[in-house]
């Protein structure tokens, strides 16, 4: 599920492998029509392709985009990978 509003986008459900591409894709639209921050505190279950995610959206948004209310497990996996200093969060 993605919800937005006028300046962010809320992710819920669940951000895994299976879904990547739909919530990619709908990600991209919404950062084309200006909606910079994508929020995760509706998000439930995540996999390592939630950083995918987030490389992809910071690749399209022209390093525009900030991510809001990530999940422990998600903060984790940013860490494991390595790269918390290509994303902007708040």
């Amino acid at each position: 599920m993605i919800a937005a509003d006028a300046g962010s986008l809320s992710l819920g459900g669940e951000l895994t492998v299976v879904n990547y591409v739909e919530r990619l894709e709908e990600a991209k639209a919404a950062l084309r029509e200006g909606r910079l921050a994508i929020d995760f505190a509706n998000v439930q279950e995540i996999d390592s392709s939630a950083i995918a995610f987030m490389l992809e959206c910071v690749r399209a948004s022209g390093n525009k985009v900030v991510f809001k209310s990530l999940p422990n497990t998600l903060s984790g996996l940013v860490s494991l990978y390595g790269v918390t200093d290509l994303l902007k969060i708040s």
